[in-house]
């Protein structure tokens, strides 16, 4: 029975003295890795991705299925990667070989995912530096349709504002009026109104689906004609024009945003599709913003964690401070309460739907970070004995709340627009980027002061992205410098060739075409791959590892008695549901895969056919690595007996190493009489026990294993 107790400790320190590691190094704080990791976790998607997700399956009911599955799967597989990552001191690359050498690949697929993931989502931050830099300036440029590339669809808010004030003062004057806002202006001269009426169908032509529920995707669309009857009824009837006796301003769903036209038309200059005839080359401007974009990255990085360590302190802690200023100034416009309505009331009908559950999962497996290898190598320069059951509290719960409460200040904008358009809440409601580079910039252009709401927002956007770019590229970087340890001294070398690299890959991301490019990347790189990963590392841990190795290892790291008591509850996340629900995301996904498409545009079967090859570039490495240690470990086996032979190697290939547990070996001697463990050796190899129970004879050196199970291969409850 463990009866000790957990030993009393001196006050936490905020700043090491030295390094605990010195080859690979240490964070110099306890801060520094905390507010990485928040960094890394809480990103983009936080604000862009989850508020939309919330409103789109169910508002308020959303948030059960949500936290349900941060239980299930957010915590677990955090906590599982905090802990590999701190206990071996490896990065992804080189911590599967040593964890179990089977499944080495898993190192491979966590590098080649984290490069084509580090090239999207930097040009994503260049963007916001575009952004940023076109925000100083006493007039946006995004807030008129007065420019060349705009088109007669093109509405501008102030310009609309404008046009209505005419009308109130002219009806106030009781003047007789039937001035309209069409073609990007305010139309009130008679001879102009005259053309308008004669030409119906071309102003106020359109098509619209026969069917709801191509919405959804569940139906094929089919398309009719029809022709607005007003702002918002497209009526498809044969001689529906003739019922317009007075014109209107241009229809709700006809407009295109100044702001959106911006994005499209003059920052991306958007090609028609992503075939090699339309993909053009290179745009200065947004050339010059991603290697704005790799210069800080390499600046933040070039001295590794003992740099980006300190940056983090102010862009892991100034979202916070932007997003609460946003929220007090979202939630005292005018509407708000209707989009806050739109994000909370639930409907308890979507818990029915498997989609939504579906959803949930996704969001918060991807939302935490988990599977792309940045977790384990920003807690792979923890000192041995950081609480990471701490740490992992924080950042989980931190990151969901963060999520939770940006859907208050996202919905109390929407609903602002939406009551000065006259318009429903899910007629302005997007996700993604069109949130983040067309809905809010559109927003800031009707507030008072807009340059500086524009120049705070699109600071956060880059701070958020920076912390999560910090995790990725370092991810690459330690990958690298594991696999060739010797590069170490030139670490700032290898860094600048990593960003270099990084900016000539992402060029292409930067002509007209690149947009299709960086959507592509973002469906097929990440999504499989992480969750083949999770998945992976949660069998390995639970099934072959050993679960009861694992908690072990939590324990000598943290000596928190805790652990044993919600042993057995722990066993049934990690040995059975967790796993279970990422199989089951995971062949879903796969059940309900379609061909990527980019609003009504859907790409070609060559692009998508590049998609699943980067995809399967994130996967694949495992089963043919497997196959390769596997059969080398065959061939070089002397036991005649093929079934024993085989039996043996896969013991051998699926243990871990001697290497493995070098760093918990280097702190137990360190730590001495105040570690409830001793190590000795067995064989080629070190063995754990607990001090005192350590047997008198030799033992086979499975012992604590995870390999057997046995009574000694358990801790006792």
């Amino acid at each position: 029975m463990m009866t000790s107790e957990k030993k009393p400790s001196k006050p936490e320190e905020l700043e090491f003295e030295g390094d605990e590691n010195p080859e690979r190094g240490n964070w110099t704080g306890k801060l520094d890795f905390l507010l990485s990791c928040l960094g890394y976790a809480v990103g983009l998607g936080n604000v862009w991705r989850f508020p939309y997700l919330c409103f789109k399956n169910g508002g308020g009911s959303f948030l059960i299925p949500y936290f349900l599955m941060l239980g299930i799967i957010g915590i677990p597989t955090f906590l599982l990667e905090l802990k590999i990552g701190q206990y071996s001191a490896m990065g992804p690359v080189t911590l599967y070989s040593h964890l179990s050498p089977l499944f080495k690949g898993l190192g491979f697929v966590n590098f080649i995912s984290q490069c084509f993931v580090g090239l999207y989502y930097n040009m994503i931050i260049a963007w916001t530096i575009y952004y940023f830099f076109a925000s100083l300036t006493t007039d946006l440029p995004w807030q008129h349709c007065t420019n060349g590339y705009n088109d007669q669809v093109c509405f501008s808010f102030s310009g609309y504002k404008d046009c209505e004030q005419m009308r109130l003062n002219l009806t106030a004057n009781g003047v007789e009026n039937n001035i309209i806002y069409l073609n990007r202006t305010c139309i009130e001269d008679p001879a102009v109104l005259a053309l308008i009426r004669g030409d119906l169908e071309s102003w106020y032509g359109s098509q619209k689906k026969m069917n709801a529920s191509c919405e959804d995707g569940e139906v094929k669309c089919e398309m009719v004609k029809c022709i607005y009857t007003n702002t918002t009824y497209c009526d498809q009837e044969p001689g529906a024009a003739n019922t317009i006796t007075k014109l209107f301003d241009i229809p709700v769903k006809l407009r295109k945003s100044s702001s959106g036209q911006y994005l499209t038309k003059s920052v991306l200059q958007e090609s028609a599709s992503i075939e090699p005839a339309d993909f053009g080359t290179p745009l200065w401007k947004l050339s010059l913003s991603l290697m704005a974009a790799w210069i800080i990255i390499f600046l933040c990085l070039m001295k590794g964690i003992k740099s980006s360590g300190k940056v983090v302190y102010v862009t892991a802690t100034f979202p916070y401070m932007v997003l609460i200023i946003l929220l007090i100034r979202a939630v005292t416009l005018e509407g708000a309460s209707l989009g806050i309505k739109f994000y909370l009331i639930p409907e308890w009908s979507k818990l029915a739907d498997i989609k939504v559950w579906e959803a949930a999962a996704v969001q918060i497996f991807f939302s935490l970070s988990v599977a792309g290898g940045g977790l384990i190598t920003l807690s792979s320069y923890n000192r041995f004995h950081n609480n990471i059951l701490r740490d992992t509290a924080i950042v989980c719960i931190g990151n969901c709340m963060t999520s939770f409460i940006a859907g208050f200040a996202i919905f109390s904008v929407l609903g602002f627009m939406a009551t000065e358009l006259g318009v429903d809440v899910k007629d302005v409601a997007t996700g993604g980027t069109g949130l983040a580079f067309e809905a809010y910039p559109d927003l800031v252009t009707r507030l008072p002061a807009a340059p500086v709401w524009a120049v705070l927002f699109f600071l956060m956007l880059f701070t958020l992205g920076l912390d999560s770019q910090f995790a990725i590229v370092e991810t690459i970087l330690t990958g690298i410098l594991d696999f060739m340890p010797k590069l170490r001294p030139k670490k700032t070398l290898i860094v600048a060739a990593v960003c270099f690299t990084g900016f000539i890959l992402g060029l292409p991301l930067c002509c007209p075409g690149g947009s299709y490019l960086l959507d592509l990347l973002d469906y097929y790189a990440a999504s499989w791959p992480y969750l083949f990963i999770g998945l992976m590392e949660l069998i390995i841990i639970s099934y072959i590892y050993g679960y009861s190795t694992y908690i072990d290892d939590l324990y000598e790291m943290t000596g928190n008695n805790l652990l044993y008591k919600l042993k057995k509850p722990m066993s049934v996340f990690y040995c059975f549901l967790s796993p279970l629900v990422i199989f089951i995301i995971f062949i879903f996904s796969w059940y309900n895969y379609a061909p990527l498409k980019k609003g009504d545009y859907t790409y070609p079967g060559w692009a998508n056919g590049i998609g699943w090859i980067i995809a399967m570039l994130g996967i694949l490495p495992v089963p043919f690595t497997a196959i390769y240690v596997f059969a080398k470990a065959y061939m070089a086996n002397p036991i005649p007996d093929t079934k024993e032979r085989v039996m043996d190697v896969l013991r051998e290939t699926t243990r871990h190493t001697a290497e493995w547990r070098q760093n918990a070996i280097r702190l137990n001697n360190k730590d001495g009489e105040k570690s409830d463990f001793e190590y000795r050796q067995e064989g080629d190899r070190m063995i754990r026990y607990r001090k005192g129970e350590a047997p008198e004879g030799k033992l086979s050196g499975f012992v604590n294993g995870g390999m057997v199970s046995s009574k000694d291969d358990f801790t006792p409850m």
